[in-house]
């Protein structure tokens, strides 16, 4: 099934927010280089050990396309609507594997984006909700970039520096912690939340942020509703020394 058929149909309809295949959206049909992002959003969201080599090889490919791919996702990611959450984060996920040193001004602005407000209609989906997985994937695909091109890993200080929405700093600092900004951050943090410099390191899965979060209590969060975004990659875990092992 070629990826220029992929765009994201987001349905009142069970898990709602999943990728599936629309033969009349064209996303992927702009150029080569589109093409290829569209085979790395495949392969991401496929469920089997060969889906992740692949994944592994387009990335490869994009990599050696120099600064296009990093212009050709964020026009992508750019057309692709507000509330396409699914593959808006799929394509920052592709961003931080393949992106180069040049993406971290993106990534920051993405993570910084104003949160839409909560919505208190219970029988609806929640904006906000949507929104906070994309904003956490910028900054864990600035946490993948770093570990290429180490100049990136102070971006998160600006992060940290603009105080975004509660979970979205969060994260920032356990990822700039992870990358030994530890210092940087106390001087960065105001008294009452140092707390934050204490947060465990963890697992991938537990990295986005639960929106309704208002401590520091480790929660989960789960992503937009497309499960195989988790079981073409082994999640990645921090050690003490902030370096990323694969499970």
């Amino acid at each position: 099934m070629g990826a220029n058929m992929f765009c994201e149909n987001e349905t009142a309809r069970g898990s709602g927010d999943n990728l599936e295949v629309n033969p009349s959206n064209h996303l992927f049909d702009s150029s080569a280089t589109a093409w290829v992002v569209g085979q790395c959003v495949r392969y991401l969201n496929a469920a089997d050990k060969e889906s992740e080599l692949a994944y592994k090889r387009m990335v490869m490919v994009l990599r050696r396309y120099g600064k296009d791919p990093v212009e050709t996702v964020i026009g992508l990611f750019r057309q692709a609507r507000s509330g396409y959450a699914s593959l808006r984060w799929s394509l920052l996920y592709v961003l931080g594997d393949a992106g180069n040193a040049a993406t971290a001004n993106f990534l920051v602005h993405t993570a910084l984006e104003p949160l839409p407000e909560a919505n208190p209609d219970e029988g609806s989906e929640d904006p906000r909700d949507m929104e906070m997985p994309v904003a956490t994937m910028a900054i864990y695909a600035l946490y993948k970039l770093a570990g290429r091109h180490p100049e990136v890993a102070e971006s998160l200080l600006k992060i940290v520096a603009h105080r975004p929405a509660q979970p979205i700093l969060i994260e920032a600092v356990k990822v700039a912690n992870a990358l030994g900004l530890t210092e940087k951050l106390r001087e960065l943090l105001s008294k009452e939340d140092q707390w934050m410099l204490e947060l465990r390191r963890t697992r991938i899965e537990e990295l986005f942020a639960d929106p309704k979060r208002d401590d520091g209590k480790e929660r989960g969060f789960t992503p937009p509703k497309a499960g195989a975004l988790y079981t073409a990659h082994q999640p990645a875990s921090y050690n003490q020394q902030g370096r990323t092992q694969h499970g």
